[in-house]
This record gives structure tokens, C-alpha cells and sequence, in this order.
């Protein structure tokens, strides 16, 4: 990793040849600098991400990039918690990021941007017989996993129509766009996922949305970006310039609509009626709700019982307010 002490590093050689002192210079330019990034796969909401990639944003910055796919945020986790993690920064959930930073303290990851609100839904056969959260019972539901954002939003629309969130019944580890099949195949009755794998559920008139994340929270916050503390104490200066890239991105997404569309159609294999419709379902954002964000973790507390504020894995005596002072940091995205 490229140092960000100096703008550039002289290296002198001094070569003595038949009395000839020969002096090679070196000039290395410290404004070139590798960063790894994680994504999640197929994820329209991380858009942002494959715009800036293709208006070529990061080589202007000088930045070379490496990136990762993951299936599912909890795998993004488990690489920033690994002791030879392969990535610095990524696009994730914030609900995975939260639960494993309540249970993992080699997570040590700061959120330091927004990505998108909204963009999930539970997408369910389109039978007659579910009209609404209270037909879930006993129904067979896929989640990407346990423990990630739409699994919390399953949680709360289980919890909101009376229905117990039993483990039995819900399906984690299936890749959306596997679940995409299992629902056209009977094998599960629905699914949560994210955009545009929910638009590709409806196809031939399979499954239907029942509720969009949005339904059940507006505006609530989803992915967000976050670095490790190590390489954001060691390379502040890159994890701006990622960010910048990040606001830029994000920036021609909401000036450009139809032209994103035209790339979010390419990187995503959709239709145009497909991606209009999924892109309507994701508010894309860099900035970083606070008041959401502490709102989320009283309800991810409340739903899960895998989570709690007096975990031993984040300094004790916190509350949601001030966990989410600890734990996200907007300064930087805010300095832009």
C-alpha cells in the first residue's frame, strides 16, 4: 500500500563505473494508490459503485482499484473481521454491519457513507390466497441470510402483521437470483432480496411484490459504505478520494437518470420496463440519516435477539444515540 506521508518518494543510486558516478532518480508518485474494495454482487442498489467504474472516476482520481463480490453483506463482515482480510472498504448493508459489529470485535469498521434507502421487497406467489403480511404463516420464505437487511425487513413485517418469525420457515444463504428460480420452481413460497432481483421475481406473472421495504419503513437507511479502522488511520487520504468518487457517482445517478438506467440495463441484464421499475424502488443517497440510523438500531435491537446493548463487543454504557456516534462517522462525506 502506496504511503501517504510524502507526495513522492526519490531514490537515489549512486553506481561507480570507470571513476563515472552514475545518479538514477527514482520519482514515484504518490497520488497512485490501491484500494480494495467489496460490493455485493447483482446489487442495483450499489449503482453508484458500477457508474463510477464506467465514467472512469477512480483512474481520475488515481485511484487503482481491486474489487471483491460477495454474496451477502455477512460475508462482506466476516472479510473485514478475517486477520488477512482481502478488502479495505466495501458496499454493504448497514443491518449486517451493525449486527456483526455488536458480536464480532475483530469487525472494526467505521460507516462513513450513504449508498441508498429503500430497494428491498418481499416478493411472494402470486396466489390469491396472501394478500397480506398476515397470510405468511407457515409459509416458506428465503432471505439472503440471517441477520442481514432483509431478513430485519422480514422481521419487521412478520412483527407488524402478528406473524411469529419462525426459523424453521425462513430460508437464509440462497443467492437472490437463485431464489428468483426457487420461487418459479415451488420450492419456496417467497422471498426478500434486493433490487432488481424482486422486478425479476414478478417475470411471467410468477410472484408479485407484497410489500417494498418502503412500505414498511420510508426512507429507511440500507447500504452504506464503511472502511476498516486500520486502513482509514493509515490512508485517510484514499479513503476520501473513494468517497469522492462515491458523491460523484451518485451525484450523475440522480442528474442522469436515463443514462444510468441505460448502464444499470447492461450491468444487470435488465429490460428497460425492468429497470425503471426497480430503480423507482431505491432512493440513492451519499449523505448519512443519523436520526434514522439511530432509529434502526433500537428496532434491529428490539427484533433480534442476537443483538444487545450491553453486547462486550462495543464500549459499555451505550445507547442507540450515542452507539451511532461511535460507530459512523459523517465528517468525511460531509467535507466533500
Amino acid at each position: 500500500m502506496a504511503s501517504n506521508k510524502s507526495k513522492a518518494l526519490l531514490l537515489i543510486s549512486v553506481i561507480l563505473l570507470t571513476g563515472i558516478t552514475t545518479i538514477t532518480i527514482y520519482l514515484v508518485d504518490q497520488n497512485k494508490a490501491d484500494v480494495r474494495i467489496g460490493y455485493l454482487e447483482g446489487d442495483l442498489h450499489q449503482l453508484a459503485f458500477y457508474v463510477a467504474q464506467e465514467n472512469g472516476y477512480y483512474e481520475k482520481e488515481g485511484l487503482n482499484i481491486t474489487k471483491y463480490s460477495f454474496a451477502n453483506g455477512g460475508d462482506v463482515m466476516t472479510s473485514f473481521a478475517a486477520s488477512n482480510r482481502s478488502i479495505d472498504m466495501a458496499y454493504f448493508g448497514f443491518a449486517p454491519a451493525l449486527y456483526h459489529r455488536f458480536n464480532n470485535p475483530a469487525a472494526d469498521i467505521t460507516v462513513l457513507a450513504g449508498v441508498n434507502v429503500n430497494g428491498s421487497a418481499l416478493i411472494v406467489k402470486n396466489i390469491t390466497s396472501i394478500q397480506d403480511g398476515s397470510d405468511l404463516e407457515g409459509l416458506k420464505i428465503a432471505v439472503p441470510a440471517r441477520n442481514n437487511m432483509q431478513d430485519f425487513i422480514l422481521r419487521m413485517i412478520l412483527n407488524n402483521s402478528g406473524v411469529a418469525y419462525n426459523e424453521e420457515n425462513i430460508v437464509p444463504g440462497m443467492a437472490p437470483s437463485d431464489m428468483v428460480i426457487a420461487l418459479q420452481g415451488g420450492s419456496i413460497d417467497g422471498y426478500v432480496a434486493w433490487e432488481p432481483h424482486c422486478i425479476k421475481g414478478t417475470a411471467n406473472h410468477v410472484g408479485k411484490y407484497l410489500y417494498k421495504s418502503s412500505d414498511v419503513w420510508a426512507d429507511h437507511p440500507c447500504c452504506v459504505i464503511a472502511s476498516h479502522n486500520d486502513f482509514l488511520d493509515s490512508d485517510p487520504r484514499i479513503v476520501k478520494k473513494v468517497l469522492k468518487v462515491h458523491k460523484q457517482a451518485t451525484d450523475w445517478i440522480l442528474k442522469n437518470w436515463d443514462a444510468a438506467k441505460t448502464i444499470a440495463m447492461d450491468k444487470m441484464n435488465l429490460s428497460d420496463e425492468q429497470a425503471t421499475i426497480a430503480m423507482a424502488n431505491i432512493g440513492y443517497v451519499y449523505d448519512l440519516d443519523l436520526a434514522q440510523m439511530e432509529l434502526f438500531v433500537e428496532k434491529l435491537v428490539e427484533l433480534n435477539p442476537g443483538i444487545s446493548m450491553d453486547s462486550e463487543n462495543i464500549p459499555e454504557g451505550l445507547n442507540a444515540s450515542t452507539f451511532i456516534d461511535w460507530f459512523v462517522d459523517p465528517s468525511y462525506i460531509e467535507a466533500l
